[in-house]
């Protein structure tokens, strides 16, 4: 008679049977550590990230809840909070709803020891203030002493979903409170150097999302993380905005309303051996000012809004009916140099000969005009379809 179904089922039950005592109750004590240790693990992590985070001078945070993937070298941070000390700041600095920080296997099997971060609905908050205890606006070492704790390996890949930045403004009248939602980044090659085909800018950069007035942000950058100094090239667009949603940006700064009317920006940076240049093209199209007879500010107030609509209707394109103008800049660590000349000639040229090309020019070449850095794409940011991890 052959073997019992039950023989069949479990022959590790005998073979397990046939171990010494000792070894049996050693590998079980081994397991049962094990296990523990799992359980244990993110209650430990939790208290460390919390306990470094209550060390950044002048802040506070903490985070909600930790989750561990031993199998795919990862943990996760939930309910991510950090906000001024002093409790004078109405705005916390940072929140995320969930960052996910992991070993980056594909570089590894190459022998590079990196990782992937993705964070999701990130939420930057910058608040200037009449005091330094009112106001937020930096972030300066404390922040990357802290992220280099919590995040001890170098990043080469960095995806963000669903991002705010906010500009608070609590000195003006009225106040500024400025946002660009929706925000989504696609980081890659942020560890990489130029490799040996050629390609001078092994990282790339794709930003985009959505203004104030409904506005359309892109930005493009290549970069070489590496290099001992910053050696990089961008462009940027903002597209579409409807100015009459500036309005409280404009009366606070520029002591103006818009009653129609359409913003755009287009720019384009580069810099190399310390030196960078580059210019931004400003256009509005289409605009219309509201009438000031009315008005209930004082006449001081009335005839400076007077006077800056009537120069922004002398630099108006009678055919295009745009105001627009090229603005060059230049400079390097000691400073940055804007060309105030230059950029009023543009306007007028724009004005009354011809009208400014509405997009990118094509290749700005910091420091050497010889030297051919490849060009920003005109396209703009082009992210690549990539999901970020499940759990």
């Amino acid at each position: 008679m052959g073997p019992s179904f039950e023989s069949k089922k479990r022959p590790y039950a005998r073979w397990i049977r046939r171990w010494p005592s000792a070894i049996l109750w050693t590998v079980l004590a081994i397991a049962a550590t094990a296990v523990a240790a799992r359980l244990l693990a993110p209650s430990y992590v939790h208290r460390a990230i919390n306990r470094r985070l209550s060390q950044i001078p002048g802040y506070a945070g903490h985070v909600g809840d930790i989750g561990l993937h031993l199998w795919r070298g990862a943990y996760r941070i939930d309910d991510i909070e950090i906000v001024k000390s002093n409790g004078k700041v109405p705005e916390p600095f940072f929140t995320a709803s969930r960052i996910d920080f992991s070993v980056a296997w594909r570089d590894l099997f190459r022998g590079r020891f990196v990782s992937d971060i993705y964070v999701t609905d990130g939420r930057l908050v910058f608040l200037h203030g009449p005091s330094d205890e009112t106001s937020q606006l930096t972030a300066d070492h404390r922040w990357q002493d802290a992220i280099n704790d919590i995040f001890p390996i170098d990043i080469a890949h960095l995806e963000i979903k669903g991002g705010i930045i906010r500009f608070v403004d609590t000195t003006r009248e009225p106040r500024v409170d400025v946002a660009i939602q929706d925000i989504e980044v696609i980081a890659t090659g942020l560890r990489n150097r130029p490799s040996e085909t050629g390609d001078v800018f092994p990282a790339k950069i794709d930003i985009s999302g959505r203004s104030l007035g409904n506005g359309q942000l892109r930005l493009h950058a290549k970069l070489e993380p590496l290099a001992v100094q910053p050696h990089f090239e961008l462009a940027v667009e903002l597209k579409k905005v409807s100015l009459p949603a500036l309005n409280d940006l404009l009366r606070a700064y520029v002591g103006i309303d818009a009653s129609r009317g359409q913003f755009e920006i287009f720019g384009q940076m580069a810099m190399q051996k310390g030196h960078y240049e580059g210019y931004v093209k400003p256009f509005l199209d289409h605009v219309d000012f509201k009438n000031f007879d009315n008005d209930k500010k004082n006449i001081g107030e009335r005839i400076w809004k007077s006077a800056v609509v009537a120069v922004l209707e002398l630099f108006k394109n009678s055919e295009t009916k745009q105001l627009a103008t090229r603005v060059p800049f230049s400079g390097d660590a000691q400073g940055l140099d804007v060309k105030t000349l230059r950029t009023i000639a543009n306007g007028l040229h724009h004005g009354f000969v011809k009208a400014l090309s509405q997009g990118f020019e094509g290749t700005i070449h910091p420091d050497n005009a010889n030297s051919k850095l490849p060009p920003t794409s005109p396209a703009g940011p082009k992210p690549a379809a990539k999901a970020t991890p499940q759990h």
